[in-house]
Formats: structure tokens, C-alpha cells, sequence
């Protein structure tokens, strides 16, 4: 898979389940008076950083302090996607919930749903939710029951585990977060809201998701200006075991670990409910922007669930 941001690169096209027609939710007119029907797939696409990880040096996409970072599993819970008209008011959605592990996505990503008999019309508002996973979210292969009882278990949103390496220096790191928040007003990377359903024909919608937030200079809403850096990794790691835990990066102060500037944490919330601001809160808040859509569009509405 391509770079998103890398000059002359490609979208990344990755294939994610077909997703059955909630009728019942469609045009009030069933479509006909807007020149036909069409069907709509939902994929859930990886962004390239998870699956390939980051690289260090000087380009816009790589870590710019030296560090290399890879995944080796990148569980979240997603889905209730939904679609509406703002003509109409027309909607159609699915409220399922999948848990899926992106590191292990197919190569044509994961197929989640497929909505048929749609009206071929503009459906201009779109959006899902990265949920804090429940009883009832179910996994698509290869993800396991396992992961997905793992991930209701502990109320996850997302979990990963992976490393960072620098100058032969190595930190593990294994985190969950519960940062449950909805992605809504879905454009493409051309600012083009929602999607358009051909007549007779498929539109392909591609939620994408992102593993590089965690180490952006600045929370992010809208065009990603930002420059990555993973220093802190080394620097939360208190008692130098080279494993980086979450009980550390509470206790992480982002004053030494993220020195103001270059980063720009006045979007940072108190994510723990402690009073104060820590890496921990830095990185579940990143963990709230992760969702684009087809490739590199923005979901620019944004609520925490």
C-alpha cells in the first residue's frame, strides 16, 4: 500500500465487507423518481502505517526524530455506519459493530457491509464511530473471537501492540484506550461531502483508519499539518525496562515529555479524570482523530461517546 500523502501516490483502495440493504431505512420514495437504484459496500481500510509502520527521516510522512515504529496488532471496534440526504432527510445505515484487526486486514481490507436498492442520488452526510466495544460487537476473519472478547472485555476502542526503535534502543508498548467517538460530514480528499450512488452500479465507501496519529506535534481537525515525533517513548519509560506501559505514560509529564514547542497540546483533554494533563491524555486524545475517510478525507465532526 502507497503513502497517503506521498506525491503522485494512489488512494489506498482496500476491499472491506458488502453490507446488506437496510430497506426499511431507505428513500421514502424507494429511489424511482431519482432515476434508479444502485448498491453501496463498506470497507474498513487500514491506513499504510499500519501495516507498514513509520520510518524515520526528513519526508512530510516520517518520524522526524529518528525513531522507527511497527505494529504487530491493531484491534478497534467500528461500524453504525450511516448516510443521509439533506434534501430529504432521507437515511440509511447499518448499527452493527465489528471488531477488527487492522495489522491482520486482508489485502483487500475488510468488506464489512453492502447496502442494496439505494437511490442513485448524492447521500452527502457520512459518518461511523470508532466504539468503545460492547457485548454484541462480533469479529470478521481473520479476527478472532478472541480478539473480539478481549476488546468487549475491557471496553476497548482501539488496542495495539508494537515498538519503537532508535539507535539500537528498543521500547515495547501494548495500550487500550475506551476513546469511543463518532466521525461525521465525511468528505474525500477533495473535499467532496458524503458519496454518490450510480444507478444500476456500486459506490465504494472506505472509512480509513490512521497509525500515526499517536505521534503527531498537534491534535489535528481537518488538513493534518503536523510533524510526527516519538521521543517520548523513550522518555516515559521511567524505569528503563524498555517497555512502555499505560500506568507509565499517566505519570509521563508532558512538560519534559512534550516541550511546548514544537508540540501544541492546547486541544489536549483530561482523559482520566485526574486533574492534570499526562502522555496518557495526549495519546488517548489522538486516539479520538484516527478516522478519515476514503484514503485521506476528513470527518471534521467529531464526539466522544
Amino acid at each position: 500500500m502507497m503513502n497517503r500523502r506521498s506525491e503522485g501516490a494512489a488512494l489506498v483502495l482496500m476491499t472491506l465487507v458488502s453490507f446488506t440493504a437496510v430497506a426499511a431505512c431507505g428513500s421514502k420514495d424507494g429511489g424511482s423518481s431519482t432515476g434508479g437504484n444502485g448498491n453501496v459496500q463498506i470497507f474498513v481500510v487500514p491506513e499504510d502505517t499500519i501495516a507498514n509502520g513509520l520510518q524515520p527521516g526528513t519526508e512530510l510522512e516520517n518520524v522526524q526524530d529518528g525513531w522507527t515504529i511497527s505494529y504487530s496488532r491493531y484491534l478497534v471496534a467500528v461500524g453504525n455506519f450511516r448516510a443521509r440526504r439533506s434534501d430529504t432527510g432521507d437515511s440509511i445505515g447499518d448499527p452493527s459493530i465489528h471488531v477488527l484487526d487492522l495489522k491482520a486486514a486482508p489485502t483487500s481490507g475488510y468488506v464489512v457491509k453492502e447496502l442494496t436498492n439505494v437511490a442513485a442520488v448524492r447521500w452527502d452526510k457520512f459518518g461511523y464511530d470508532i466504539a468503545n466495544a460492547k457485548a454484541g460487537a462480533t469479529p470478521l476473519a481473520p479476527t478472532t473471537q478472541a480478539d473480539a472478547d478481549f476488546m468487549i472485555q475491557n471496553g476497548y476502542s482501539v488496542y495495539y501492540e508494537g515498538a519503537g526503535v532508535k539507535a539500537g534502543k528498543t521500547i515495547t508498548f501494548k495500550w487500550g484506550f475506551a476513546a469511543g467517538t463518532s466521525f461525521d460530514d465525511c468528505a474525500s480528499p477533495d473535499g467532496v461531502p458524503g458519496f454518490a450512488v450510480p444507478a444500476g452500479g456500486t459506490v465504494q465507501v472506505k472509512p480509513t483508519l490512521h497509525g500515526d496519529h499517536q505521534y503527531f506535534d498537534n491534535i489535528t481537525q481537518g488538513v493534518e499539518i503536523t510533524k510526527r515525533l516519538a521521543q517520548w517513548l523513550e522518555t516515559c519509560d521511567k524505569d528503563a525496562n524498555a517497555e512502555l506501559t499505560i500506568e507509565e505514560l499517566k505519570k509521563c509529564d508532558v512538560v519534559t515529555a512534550l516541550p511546548q514547542p514544537p508540540y501544541d497540546l492546547t486541544a489536549v483533554k483530561d482523559q482520566d479524570g485526574d486533574g492534570k494533563i499526562s502522555v496518557f491524555d495526549y495519546v488517548n486524545t489522538q486516539m479520538r482523530t484516527f478516522g478519515d475517510y476514503q484514503g485521506d478525507g476528513e470527518c471534521p465532526t467529531r464526539a466522544s461517546q
